[in-house]
C-alpha cells in the first residue's frame, strides 16, 4: 500500500497535490463525453465511487487546486495489481506536464508495491488512451472481445517490473 503523500514524492512536480479519491471528485475532474458515456453504463456507478474511495489505493491529482485526474488501482494479487484512470479537463489542457509525471509514477509505482505486473485496458475507439498507454510504457498484449460494459472491445495492455 502508498500513501498519497509517497506518491507525490514519486511525482515530484510544482503544482501538483496528490489527495486520497473521494467520490466528489469525479463529478469535479470535467471528465469527457467517452467516460461520462462509460459511467453510464453502471446502474452503480455512485456505489462503485464510494467503494473505490473506501480502498485506500485511489487518488486523485490537484493542480493548482483544480482535479487533474482521478487513478487507483485494484490489487488482484500481491505481485499483480490493475490500475485505473479517469483524466480531466485539467489534465488534457496541461498534458505535457501531468503525462511526465504520470511517467514517472508508472516507473516507481511497480517496485514500491513489490509488483511484478501492472495492467490497464483500453477501449480500442480511445485512440489517444492508446498512444497514452505506449507513451507509460505499457505494452499491449491482446484485444479482449466485447469486454466493456458499452459492449466495446479493449486491449490489455501491462508493464511488467
Amino acid at each position: 500500500m502508498v500513501t498519497a503523500q509517497e506518491i507525490q514524492e514519486m511525482i515530484n512536480m510544482k503544482g501538483l497535490t496528490i489527495l486520497p479519491f473521494h467520490e466528489s471528485h469525479m463529478a469535479r475532474l470535467d471528465a469527457s463525453e467517452d467516460d461520462q458515456h462509460l459511467f453510464s453504463c453502471f446502474p452503480d456507478f455512485e456505489q462503485r465511487l464510494k467503494y473505490l474511495a473506501e480502498n485506500k489505493m485511489s487518488f486523485t491529482i490537484f493542480y493548482k487546486r483544480d482535479p487533474a485526474l482521478s487513478f487507483g488501482f485494484d490489487m488482484r494479487w500481491p505481485t499483480m495489481a490493475e490500475a485505473w484512470l479517469v483524466p480531466g479537463r485539467v489534465s488534457i489542457e496541461h498534458g505535457a506536464l501531468l503525462s511526465r509525471g504520470t511517467r514517472r509514477f508508472f516507473d516507481k509505482i511497480g517496485p514500491a508495491l513489490g509488483l511484478r505486473r501492472l495492467q490497464i485496458v483500453v477501449s480500442v475507439h480511445r485512440e489517444k488512451a492508446i498512444q497514452w498507454a505506449k507513451f507509460l510504457k505499457f505494452k499491449e498484449e491482446g484485444l479482449m472481445s466485447q469486454y466493456g460494459p458499452e459492449g466495446f472491445d479493449y486491449y490489455m495492455y501491462a508493464r511488467t517490473y
